[in-house]
């Protein structure tokens, strides 16, 4: 009887005791509800603020534009800085199309810093339009008739 009444008290205790966790597994429920929304209210704002970055900017720029941020396959974002000219990546871009983004991020940052340097371009003979800029434009051009090197100004080109 004593073993009988014990198992009774020990089965009691057991029924009590899940009735408790139940309980408290209601409440954490609730608790990771209220969390997982806020949560959900986060990354919509992370997001909101994320494009509002890149778009402040690249309304700074003319023609390139920057990718800051990737969806991933699970939903969330991960940081890239991928500098584009009409939705193509720098690393898939001509070298007319780098020179013109290089340049473009150059002009922006000598109006933003309020500074005018000399830009030296390389390989300017598979360029075929610059964009304007407000300094000097020192270009290296190969030219298969020039055995030295010549100089050309603007005053020397209008004059020919």
């Amino acid at each position: 009887l004593n073993a009988d009444l014990s198992a009774l008290d020990t089965n009691k205790k057991a029924d009590d005791r899940i009735q408790e966790l139940t309980a408290i597994e209601k409440t954490m429920a609730a608790q990771l509800e209220t969390i997982e929304g806020q949560l959900y209210m986060v990354e919509n704002f992370y997001r909101a603020k994320v494009n509002l970055l890149e778009s402040k900017i690249n309304s700074k720029f003319r023609m390139a534009r920057f990718k800051l941020f990737e969806d991933q396959i699970n939903g969330g974002l991960s940081e890239v800085c991928e500098t584009t000219l009409n939705g193509v990546p720098y690393s898939s871009m001509n070298n007319a199309g780098r020179v013109q983004v290089g340049l473009d991020i150059i002009r922006t940052l000598q109006a933003h810093y309020g500074i005018i340097c000399s830009v030296w371009i390389d390989n300017r003979e598979s360029i075929v339009e610059l964009p304007e800029m407000a300094g000097q434009v020192i270009s290296l051009i190969v030219s298969e008739q020039d055995k030295q090197l010549r100089i050309e100004t603007s005053a020397s080109k209008k004059a020919a």
